[in-house]
């Protein structure tokens, strides 16, 4: 059936209101941008043939979108909402299906939702409302008899504001009569715009029927300042929560914990306070995560733990049962099964086997000032306290590093390597040195 349905997505809103140079539609919720939530869940929802209206920001938004396959559509002027759809008629025009339109600034709607609209717009016209607590800056939906309006809250009367059931924006129906309908919307006196809500005094002239489909409020909410978005994220991550821990997740303060969108998690995985979750995370079974501990693109195999307050960065992959301690930090790097970096190191640009220990405040000189360099550190090896590995290099198997040596060279397997200053100690020094 969805085969049959186009969609076109509005974008093309300055978002003056944000108080950002980035478009409106760009700023993130979990991790991921408003447009692409919505461009997202339209291709979950079997949707194929998905059109986006751009507007003066259009370089910025076709770069975030460059990887998928949504076509664009240019709204020279940003004369309304119904001049921005009609602006995609030479290319939608003689479309026989079914179409549907969204917006970019409502990335709460579900996939579930957007195929109930879908299915239950056959041969009839569907618009979409939410009732609301608190209609203030919403059109509301007016049905007398058979008529149907929309009617902007700066048109609406003392009665007609009193009304709670609003209108989302979000229309499906026969993508010809939305077509020719819009060409007899004129232009609104107070705005100087072409209204899409005026719409709906010409559909209901079609012998075709108009449903009022509800759904709930906090799925269709558009979002216009920075206020709205901070409302919208904290409904999202309600939202993530309650979808992990119905699949056995334990949170252990849910409130102080921040999960991205595309973050995944197995069942039995236990997350303390004040954990972020960033994009790209998988955590496996039995995995434990320590409070004030921040992890991005990152997978974690079964029975690891890590923290608490360690930070893990973009490419790092570790084994079974890693334990990775208070102030470690990791990034672009693969720790083998049953190794442990407990404390006080930073492991960058590094591949370490099985068995071994890194002892605290240790670190892998990566960076030479012009380039990223490699270390290799084997399995079963003994890293003992406060070493400095100058990359490149490599550490055999079954090696065994001195506490306190900084390493330039290779270590071979089964080696032993002690690589500090002499020490000296002179008597009475300190009153010399010092002069105390």
């Amino acid at each position: 059936m969805n085969n049959h349905t186009k969609v076109l997505i509005l974008a093309a809103g300055k978002g003056k209101r944000m108080k950002s140079t980035k478009p409106k539609v760009l700023h993130e919720l979990a991790g991921k941008s408003m447009i692409m939530h919505i461009i997202d869940k339209c291709i979950s929802s079997g949707l194929k043939d998905i059109y986006i209206v751009l507007g003066e920001q259009k370089q910025q938004i076709l770069n975030a979108i460059k990887d998928t396959k949504v076509k664009v559509i240019n709204q020279k002027k940003q004369l309304g909402t119904a001049d921005a759809i009609n602006s995609a008629k030479k290319y939608l025009g003689e479309f026989n299906g079914k179409l549907l339109i969204l917006y970019g600034d409502m990335p709460l709607i579900k996939e579930e939702t957007i195929k109930k609209i879908i299915n239950n717009t056959n041969n009839s016209f569907s618009l979409v409302g939410f009732v609301s607590e608190n209609p203030k800056g919403y059109g509301r939906i007016i049905k007398k008899d058979k008529q149907i309006s929309v009617i902007e809250e700066k048109n609406a009367s003392k009665e007609i504001k009193k009304v709670n059931l609003c209108y989302s924006g979000i229309l499906c129906g026969p993508n010809k009569e939305i077509f020719n309908n819009l060409s007899k919307v004129k232009k609104d006196i107070i705005t100087g715009e072409y209204l899409f809500t005026d719409i709906f005094n010409y559909l209901c002239e079609s012998k075709k029927p108009i449903k009022i489909l509800i759904y709930p409020e906090d799925e269709l909410i558009g979002i216009n300042d920075k206020k709205q978005l901070s409302y919208a994220e904290e409904l999202l991550q309600e939202r993530i929560k309650m979808y992990h821990l119905k699949n056995g997740v334990t949170l252990l303060s849910p409130n102080s914990i921040y999960i991205s969108s595309n973050v995944k998690i197995a069942k039995d995985v236990v997350l303390e306070p004040n954990v972020f979750l960033g994009n790209n995370v998988v955590l496996k079974s039995n995995v434990r995560v320590k409070s004030n501990s921040y992890i991005e693109d990152t997978y974690i195999n079964s029975f690891s733990e890590v923290g608490p307050t360690c930070r893990i960065r973009k490419n790092t992959q570790l084994g079974k049962n890693v334990k990775v301690g208070n102030f470690v930090e990791i990034k672009n790097s693969k720790i083998g099964n049953n190794t442990k970096i407990n404390h006080l190191a930073y492991i960058g640009d590094t591949i370490i086997g099985t068995n071994t220990n890194i002892g605290a405040g240790t670190i892998t000189c990566n960076y030479d000032g012009i380039k990223k360099n490699k270390t290799t550190i084997g399995d079963n090896v003994f890293i003992g306290s406060n070493c400095s590995l100058i990359a490149p290099i490599k550490i055999g198997n079954k090696s065994f590093i001195a506490a306190g040596s900084t390493l330039s060279n290779n270590v071979d397997k089964n080696g032993f390597s002690i690589a500090r200053a002499k020490q000296q100690i002179i008597k009475n020094g300190r009153s010399k040195f010092l002069k105390v």
